[in-house]
């Protein structure tokens, strides 16, 4: 796997916009195979990381960087007197990086986002 896609459930209601954070998906992108993913209207970024040696921790820190930024860009801020929309926000982002992060399987990765997650 050389790449990650990030996506967004699109929320129709208050309702639905608790359930697309909770459901927040995060799914294994094609591999240099060329598999396809079925579409979907849910917003989405991939997230590639071949040029990256992710066995160093240069390399994984690079790749949560994208992976962060993916996450920002498919749960974009609300507007921070809106508390409620804010928390579902910073949900949403959380969980795009656990998935994204237990979706690739490498063990530097994973202690960094345990150590972030610990501090944010």
């Amino acid at each position: 796997m050389t790449s990650v896609d990030i996506h967004r459930p699109s929320s129709r209601g208050p309702r639905a916009a608790l359930a697309a954070i909770a459901g927040c998906m995060v799914a294994a992108a094609a591999s240099s195979a060329g598999a396809a993913i079925p579409p979907t209207d849910t917003p989405s970024i991939v997230v590639r990381y071949a040029d990256l040696d992710i066995t160093t921790s240069q390399g994984a820190s690079a790749l949560y960087r994208r992976i962060a930024s993916a996450a920002q860009h498919v749960c974009p801020d609300a507007d921070i007197r809106d508390l409620e929309r804010s928390s579902q926000v910073r949900l949403c982002r959380q969980q795009a990086l656990a998935r994204a992060v237990k979706t690739i399987g490498s063990p530097l990765l994973a202690a960094l986002h345990a150590g972030n997650a610990k501090h944010g």
